[in-house]
Parts: C-alpha cells; structure tokens; sequence
C-alpha cells in the first residue's frame, strides 16, 4: 500500500492511497467463494453454485460492496500508519480501479489537533475563598426544623405560618373559571420562612375554612409557595393569573425544639453542637469544591486565550449532536417541541470552550508527561467502592463493562493536570459571600 498525505486544511488532511491489484482480487476472490456457498439459485444446489455463475450474475454487485470495504479497512490502515487521529468520518472520492490494476482513492478526515501550550506556568489569578458564617448554619438548621414540623388542624382563621389545604380554581379576568384549570385538595405554607411573595401571603392571612377568595399572582410566584410538589401551569413568567380558593382546612405548624434530642433524631449526632459543625464542615467542603472550580476555570480562561486555534468544525458539530441526542432522551415522552436549532446555537460557544478546554489540558499533560497510574486507579475504585459498598474488583469490572473505566481514568488525568497547573500558578485569594 502507498499513502499520500496533504493539507487541505488546518485540520484537514487528504490521504491518496494505492491499494495493490492483488490484494483486491484476493479480497473479490473471497466474496465469491462466500456467495456461492450462500446463495439459492434455481438449478443449482445450495453451496454448490459454480464461481464463474457467481461472477457472471453477481460481479458487479458485490465487488461494489468489497470495493467499500477495502477502502475503508486501508483508509483506517494508512490514517494508523501515517499517525493521524481522525475525528470525523472519511469522504471517499476519486476511486479509480480496474481488474488488474491498483485501486486508488482519495480520503478527507478531520483529525484531531495536536498544540503546542504556551504560557500555563506561574499564571497569575485569583481564587475566591468562602467563609462559612453562623448564619448559614442556622439558616440550614432552620431548614431541618421546618423539614421536621408536625401540622394540626385549627378552627380559626389562617395566620402566617400556617398550612391552608384548599381547592383552587383558575379564572380568567372576568370570573369565569377556566375548564380544566381545577386542582383539589392543594397544601400552601403562608408566610414560610423563605417566603417571597408577601403580597400573596397577605391575601391569604385571615382565610377560614369553608371560606372563598380570589386572589391574584403572577406566574412562577405561586410555586414560591406551593406546599406540594407538582403544581404546574402553563403561563410566561411574569404574567399575572388569577384563582378562586376554597380553604378546606386551617392547619397550625408546629416545630420541633432546637435541641440536642433533636440532633440525635436526626442522625448520630451527641449534641445540637455536633449537628452543627457537621452542617458548617458539609458547607465548607461545598464551599471549597465551588472555590477550586472557579480557580480551574480562571486559569483555563488564561491559558485559552493566549493560545488560540481553530477547532475542526466536524468535532463541534459531534458535541452539539451528541448534546442534542441527550437533550431528546432526558425529554422523552414530554408532551413539547425541541428545537434543535435554538439548543445548537445557544450551546455552540459553550462546546467550543469544552473542546478546547479537553485539547489544551491533554496537550499539557502530554508535555509534562502527566500520567494516571495504577495507584491513582485503584485509590479511586477503593473510594467508589465503599460509596456504594462493593469490593474493588467487582465495582472494576462493573465499569469496565458499561464503558466508564476508560472515562474514569480520563477524568483523573484531567484532575492530576488540573492540580499541576494550580500549584504552578501565582493565586492571590480573594474572600467573597456565598451565593
């Protein structure tokens, strides 16, 4: 076989192969002798079909189809030969063969970029630093609290604090209720401790059961304060919508005592103390992962910009189609429309940073000679493996069999690189609120 690799484009690489007459007659010679031991032809038995009848009826079909297979199986050897990664599909033109003769063709692919980083040593960037105040500890305990309460009914009118369980009808701006706008035996929580909207929360204070009022909200407010999960309508955010309710019932929460029985309740906890330098370590962790990221990605913003290259336009287009297809599948049996369009174009320079994130940081390694280990490997499993209670081996062979063991060991080249390049930079730590 000959090769012949030219430039066509950045990324572009045209690949003139010459595949000897020889070998192609061995691969026709094969078919035949395939096809003659398959095929029914009246008057001939079966596997008995002599190969001058198989070439004569058949010749042209299946040298077609052998002609495509020879092409792509020396397409693949020249790309291996010549040290090309391909990273889109071949365009086979220009074949040329006759019998006797070599077969020549031309193969376009995209191949993947190979850079040279510059500039990713002693970047200088910041890190912001969260600090967990008392105030998010309580806030959290208050959560737990809320979580915790017990609900009586009450025969009196609703106050704030208070569940109300009620029908609620949907009426458009004269009064008329609107079919199938209907829900029975809806829950809210007035005036919560995350409440937002107050004005709602005021027409619903002094409500009684049995008692009707129309009140007035606009759209995505009223799930600020449903009580249950799956209240849904189909409204623009903003516009405002109009309801007839009939409480059912009043009924007064009670919370539980911040306490040390209430730690206990809650898990292995001694004390009210322990549960919260649990709930304050849980938050700075989250709050150092969140620190780090934005570190990663503040350098990877340097690094990105004084190191710019055109992508190869088929590997974008692989990412959308592959964010498409899982867009599809997340939303499959939804009752809407997707636009396939409008998720391309809003996720296009979002797969571009991705791409160029993933080449860069491979680059990098590659040059520093990162390396995932056994080591790192089996750390890894070991800590998967007591998450979900399984022995080493069996949690290995599990994502070795569902194709994640590959990306796993990617992902921890990708985190090794990652912490090279942060403790290689110059960070000024920055204090900032949580969000």
């Amino acid at each position: 076989m000959k090769v012949q690799v030219t430039e066509s484009d950045t990324w572009r690489r045209t690949l003139e192969v010459e595949v000897p007459g020889e070998d192609v007659e061995k691969r026709f010679d094969t078919a035949y002798r395939s096809y003659s031991k398959t095929l029914n032809l009246p008057g001939f038995r079966k596997g008995k079909i002599p190969l001058n009848v198989v070439r004569k009826r058949f010749g042209k079909a299946i040298q077609g189809e052998v002609l495509q297979e020879v092409m792509q199986e020396f397409y693949r050897e020249a790309s291996r030969s010549e040290g090309l990664n391909p990273v889109s599909e071949a365009t086979i033109e220009e074949v040329d063969y006759d019998e006797g003769t070599p077969l020549t063709f031309k193969a376009s692919v995209d191949i993947k970029p190979e850079l040279e980083v510059e500039g990713y040593k002693r970047i200088k960037v910041t890190r912001p630093v969260f600090k967990v105040e008392d105030t998010d500890v309580e806030g959290h305990l208050g959560y737990l609290q809320d979580q915790g309460a017990t609900e009586k009914v009450v025969d009196r009118a609703a106050e704030l604090g208070d569940v109300i369980l009620a029908d609620i009808q949907e009426i458009d701006e004269s009064g008329v209720p609107i079919v199938g706008r209907k829900q029975e035996d809806r829950t809210f929580l007035i005036g919560g401790r995350n409440a937002t909207n107050h004005d709602l929360d005021n027409q619903l204070v002094g409500i009684s059961a049995e008692e009707e009022r129309r009140v007035n909200l606009k759209h995505a407010e009223a799930d600020d304060h449903d009580h249950d999960e799956g209240h849904h309508h189909d409204h623009p955010d903003g516009q405002e919508v109009r309801f007839q309710v009939k409480a059912k019932e009043v009924r007064e929460r009670e919370l539980p005592n911040l306490d040390d029985e209430f730690a206990k309740d809650l898990g292995d906890f001694e004390s009210l103390d322990a549960l919260k330098d649990k709930i304050r370590e849980d938050f700075q962790a989250r709050a150092d992962e969140t620190s780090r990221r934005r570190l990663e990605e503040n350098i990877l913003d340097v690094i990105i910009e004084g190191n710019e290259f055109e992508l190869p336009e088929s590997m974008v287009e692989n990412f959308l189609n592959n964010l498409v297809d899982n867009y599809k599948k997340e939303h499959e049996g939804h009752d809407h429309d997707i636009d396939e369009a409008a998720i391309r174009e809003e996720s296009r320079p979002g797969a571009i940073r991705n791409l160029k994130r993933y080449l860069l940081l491979e680059s990098i390694a590659k040059k520093e000679e990162i390396k995932v280990e056994e080591e790192d490997i089996n750390k890894h499993l070991d800590g998967l493996s007591q998450q979900y209670n399984l022995e080493g081996s069996q949690m290995r062979q599990m994502l070795s069999r569902s194709g994640q063991l590959e990306r796993m060991e990617s992902e921890l080249l990708e985190t090794k690189s990652l912490t090279f390049l942060i403790d290689e930079a110059d960070v000024d730590e920055v204090e900032e609120k949580r969000e």
